[in-house]
């Protein structure tokens, strides 16, 4: 799900450089290390390229951040927030690029987590279906 804590982030990795590459993970590695994705690939990778300070996006980029990855699109280091992220079994997913002194960090937005969004779709969602519910039951 992209949100402004994502923006953000993006805007502070744009001050590490002259050009932006983002990296877009596909459905099925979302699926496989996170769970569900809220909005589909194709729907995250045009939001991706909406963000001002974006200037390319990497579709279906590897969940585990390689330095094949960043040899390709000529990348000097990836940045990420400075809340750790991990694999489905609970491995860093820039541990391979840290290793090799290619990453840099930048703030996470307080305030704001794709977590606590989607636990409030959720509650939002109790509370719409509660009320279609008792709706329906006197007959509305």
């Amino acid at each position: 799900m992209v949100h402004f804590g994502h923006a953000n982030a993006l805007r502070q990795a744009k001050q590490f450089g002259n050009h932006l590459v983002v990296g877009v993970h596909s459905d099925a590695e979302i699926e496989k290390h996170k769970g569900p994705p809220v909005f589909n690939e194709q729907e995250r990778y045009k939001m991706v390229r909406a963000i001002k300070w974006v200037d390319e996006v990497v579709e279906n980029a590897p969940y585990v951040t390689t330095l094949e990855t960043l040899d390709e699109y000529d990348c000097d280091f990836c940045v990420h927030g400075d809340d750790i992220t991990t694999t489905s079994d609970g491995q860093d997913t820039y541990h391979i690029v840290k290793a090799a002194k290619r990453y840099q960090e930048c703030k996470r937005t307080k305030g704001i987590s794709t977590t606590d969004l989607v636990g409030r779709f959720g509650i939002y969602y109790k509370l719409l279906f509660c009320h279609v519910k008792y709706s329906f039951w006197r007959g509305i």
